[in-house]
């Protein structure tokens, strides 16, 4: 039986003015249940992933360090939406004979909000190990996880000033209530699969009240709802993303909540009950409710 999936590869960016950025590629999957490859296809001539130094008919073998097998078609391309600098491992054939190169993409957002490409760099007959020197970026690893449970009514709160605050969401912004009746999440709970961080357990937030959405703190600190493709977080493949949160036990039972893609920015809760991510990070405490 085939396995073959065609799909265009993007980026989000949250400031830019489409939030879903195409790099001017498409990831395609080719191969039988015994054995997939990925290759990068349709590239468009200028733009980003063309830019970067890769061309139709590359086969994809790494991102950001990690081998792409075990990785399925939706994991890879949650994977790139949520990586900058993002280094694509390919392999060419040139004469019959395998090439490796990885190229290098670091976008940024200019002052119009578009996208442009900060860096953009391929190194030719060379490994990820050898480019890993070469490159004047810092690539952030891939990070990927495995599907633990779920937990149903899962409420945050957070005090200050003897005032009581729930972290909630209306289904377009992130922001503190006063009713706990409308803040309440299912918790997906999961392992680190690689890399482990001690004391950090990642999670994702969904509100029940809208169950194909969830928190994400993005690359540029902006605490934000995305799309939340279930079967994608909950397979044998899940991928590195800024659905992620990183809840970590402070004092006593309380918590904090870390982005997953920008360390050491946590959820807060600001002067208006508006939820933003700052280093400074408010604590919460967790409940969960067994029935209603």
């Amino acid at each position: 039986m085939s396995h073959y999936r065609n799909s265009r590869i993007t980026v989000n960016y949250s400031r830019a003015k489409d939030t879903f950025t195409f790099l001017g590629g498409n990831l395609v999957q080719r191969g039988t249940e015994q054995e997939v490859k990925f290759f990068i296809e349709g590239v468009v001539n200028g733009q980003f992933i063309y830019q970067a130094g890769i061309r139709s008919e590359d086969r994809l073998v790494t991102i950001n360090y990690r081998d792409v097998e075990g990785l399925n078609h939706d994991a890879l391309l949650e994977s790139i939406r949520c990586l900058n600098p993002l280094m694509l491992g390919v392999e060419r054939t040139v004469d019959g004979a395998t090439v490796p190169a990885v190229g290098v993409l670091d976008i940024a957002i200019g002052d119009d909000f578009n996208p442009f490409a900060k860096f953009a760099g391929v190194y030719y007959n060379t490994t990820i190990d050898t480019a890993r020197e070469l490159i004047p970026l810092d690539v952030p690893e891939l990070y990927v996880y495995s599907y633990l449970n779920t937990e149903n009514n899962v409420y945050y709160k957070t005090t200050s000033g003897g005032i009581d605050r729930w972290l909630s969401t209306d289904g377009s912004t992130v922001f503190f209530g006063e009713n706990k009746t409308a803040s309440q999440f299912k918790k997906y709970i999961y392992n680190f699969a690689r890399n482990p961080q001690l004391g950090k357990e990642p999670v994702i937030l969904v509100p029940a009240s809208h169950p194909d959405l969830c928190l994400a703190a993005t690359k540029d600190n902006i605490l934000m709802l995305e799309y939340f493709p279930e079967e994608a977080f909950t397979g044998p493949s899940i991928p590195g993303n800024d659905r992620f949160l990183f809840r970590e036990r402070t004092a006593g039972q309380e918590f904090i909540l870390e982005s997953s893609v920008a360390e050491g920015y946590y959820i807060t809760r600001a002067d208006d009950d508006s939820a933003i991510m700052t280093p400074n990070g408010s604590k919460f405490t967790e409940l969960v409710q067994t029935s209603e």
